[in-house]
């Protein structure tokens, strides 16, 4: 039997014994209370009907309150019982549910790690992960592919087994810094690979660490940056090429102006003395014109090195650009700065040997002392520039220091090369003609076009503004205005049938060995319709003597197109004689100052005899320029002069008058 059944039993069988007890008490009790409160027999049955109620009532209240208590502990254990069911079905459920997130979660967490590990061996980065003990345990495709190591062979080994040994014992040193400082480090790193590759990494190393924050391994992450810092490398060079380029003058690779410039504005900063020179290499133009501008590079090259000789190495020296040099020298005392500018003068007087030819060539400068001429970096550009140029004014190869005055003139020369800017946009310029007559008849043999401006009413004279645009480069403009006019008015004279012999045109020296002139003058002859032979052109001495070999070749190109040629200014150069033999010249024009008072000049005398007889011998025609008086006239008569122009026949007259003349 069990336990449960057993206890039943005895509870059931306690009860029935005192109700067993009660009721045996209660009859002989009752029988004896009754017996004793009356004889009377109708009052004993009425007392026992009443005690047989009254043991029922009391009967039924102890059954009542036995069943209630008996009900009761069955009710509390049915009830705890049930909350027991409940709770274990709840339990059963809860680890039901557990069991389900558990799964749920091991899914999840299967995942995940997939994802992890997708993430980790698709990644381009190397992902790395060692134990306590330096063998890896993570070794990501992207490690293998920059190492070039397979990954069975990386992990579970160590940096011993796999690297060298001085980039195993780095790393190792590298991983025992980051276990014992817990810091997470990123730095490039240099890696050279077994077979030799070098690349550059950028590397993020930190500790792994449990749950008690101890470490229990190293993780990293590295990024191949070669392909990146080899960008940076070529952006840096990029950069230093740049400023090469934004601040060093390639001809030269002397610093440029930018450079002198952002020099200058923090040595104005500075208060202390300095000087400012400017150098301007004179008649480098027609250097270029007539050697070509590779030749001129190559000259500016070696007038660089000489530059570094005579000033010291505290002296800034620079390329302005053009034939122009800037150096600031650490000194306002004249007298020292004077000293270097005499060492260079004496430089200049040896020739520059180019390509074995032998150059001379001067130098014209300007010096600007600051703080006494000038207070910032344009003034000092300004002055220096201004001096610069009252030294070419003095005569060239010489050097001129800053006076207030020459800012004044440098503002009068820029407004007239403005002025005249200006005239050959405006067409402000025409051209005068002067006849030119025969010596016996004193009948127009000829003419010469001479050019005139007109500005603001007023004439302004030739010696002026022809100067003036040999200078500053409009003689190239200005020779093609009078080329062009001059072709069209001979074209026209030609048709209205007044052409008489040749009409003289003025040809600069800088204008012939320009390198298109020889295109321009075919280009004009054709626009124009003009006939070279109607044409003479006019050179001056001084012309041929700055490279006789180039002038010589373009004055037979010249002459093979039909042009006729003269000699200008003959006598006032320095030429030799023998050039006369070779120049394929047709007529010498003798220079005014050999004809002015002739009677009165023995020795010019003899020089313009001695000419007329050397060009007739050599079969070239002679004309005499700037007779004025009867008396000039007569002796260059006497001489046998084949013709004559000065003012004796006729001034310069303008388009309208010289027709009227021609049509006489």
């Amino acid at each position: 039997m069990s336990t449960l059944s057993s206890q039943s039993f005895k509870n059931a069988f306690f009860i029935s014994i005192i109700y067993f007890i009660a009721g045996v008490f209660w009859i002989v009790l009752s029988d004896f209370i009754v017996a004793v409160l009356s004889d009377n027999a109708h009052e004993v049955t009425t007392l026992q009907i009443y005690k047989g109620w009254f043991f029922v009532f009391v009967t039924t209240v102890i059954l009542f309150l036995l069943s209630y208590k008996i009900f009761h502990v069955i009710h509390s254990r049915y009830t705890q019982s049930l909350k027991q069911i409940k709770k274990y079905h709840k339990t059963k459920e809860t680890l039901k549910q557990t069991e389900e997130i558990v799964k749920a979660s091991e899914i999840e967490l299967l995942k995940y790690d997939k994802i992890l590990k997708t993430i980790i061996n698709n990644s381009p980065d190397a992902i790395f992960a060692k134990d306590i003990d330096g063998k890896y345990i993570i070794f990501n495709d992207g490690a293998s592919k920059m190492l070039h190591l397979e990954v069975e062979n990386v992990l579970g080994n160590s940096d011993d087994a796999i690297f060298a040994p001085q980039d195993a014992a780095k790393i190792k040193e590298e991983d025992k810094i980051v276990l014992s400082s817990f810091q997470i480090d990123t730095k490039e790193e240099l890696f050279v690979s077994k077979d030799g590759i070098e690349k550059t990494f950028l590397t993020t190393k930190g500790p792994i660490l449990d749950k008690d924050n101890k470490a229990f391994g190293v993780f990293g992450i590295a990024r191949d940056i070669s392909a990146q810092k080899k960008h940076e490398s070529y952006l840096l060079k990029s950069k230093e090429k740049f400023y090469k380029l934004s601040h060093l003058d390639v001809v030269t690779s002397l610093p440029n102006r930018l450079h002198i410039s952002e020099v200058l504005t923090a040595k104005c900063s500075e208060n202390s003395p300095f000087c400012l020179i400017f150098i301007d290499l004179d008649e480098f133009g027609m250097i270029n014109d007539s050697y070509g501008h590779r030749f001129g590079d190559k000259l500016l090259f070696e007038i660089s090195k000489v530059l570094k000789e005579v000033f010291d190495s505290s002296a800034f020296i620079s390329r302005m650009g053009g034939d122009e040099f800037g150096i600031i020298l650490n000194s306002g005392n004249k007298e020292e700065i004077t000293f270097f500018m005499q060492k260079l003068l004496d430089k200049f007087s040896n020739p520059f040997t180019i390509d074995f030819i032998d150059i001379y060539i001067t130098a014209s400068s300007g010096i600007c002392i600051f703080p006494d001429n000038a207070k910032t970096m344009e003034e000092l550009y300004q002055e220096a520039d201004a001096a610069m140029y009252n030294a070419k004014k003095m005569g060239k190869n010489r050097f001129s220091f800053y006076h207030s005055q020459f800012k004044k003139d440098a503002i009068s020369y820029t407004q007239m090369v403005t002025n005249l800017k200006q005239a050959i946009k405006n067409e402000e310029l025409e051209l005068y003609f002067q006849p030119q007559n025969d010596s016996t008849s004193g009948e127009i043999v000829g003419l010469e076009a001479l050019l005139r401006w007109r500005h603001q009413n007023k004439m302004v004279l030739p010696d002026i503004f022809i100067p003036l645009a040999e200078k500053s480069g409009l003689i190239i403009d200005i020779g093609s205005f009078v080329l062009r006019s001059g072709f069209k008015t001979v074209k026209s004279w030609h048709e209205l049938g007044i052409l008489k012999g040749r009409v003289a045109i003025n040809i600069s020296a800088r204008q012939l060995v320009h390198l298109d002139f020889i295109k321009t003058l075919k280009a004009m002859l054709k626009e124009t319709e003009c006939e070279a032979v109607w044409i003479e052109l006019e050179i001056t001495e001084s012309s041929i003597l700055e490279n006789p070999k180039l002038t010589i070749n373009l004055l037979q190109q010249i002459k093979a197109l039909g042009f006729y040629i003269s000699m200008d200014d003959f006598g006032t150069g320095y030429s030799s004689l023998s050039y006369l033999k070779n120049l394929p010249i047709d007529k010498l024009k003798i220079d005014k100052s050999f004809i002015t008072n002739i009677q009165n000049e023995p020795k010019n005398q003899t020089i313009v005899k001695t000419v007329i007889f050397l060009a007739k011998e050599l079969g070239i025609y002679v004309l005499a320029e700037g007779a004025e008086t009867q008396e000039e006239v007569d002796f260059l008569v006497e001489n046998k002069i084949d013709s004559i122009q000065g003012y004796y026949y006729a001034k310069p007259m303008p388009l309208n008058e010289i027709e009227k003349m021609l049509q006489a």
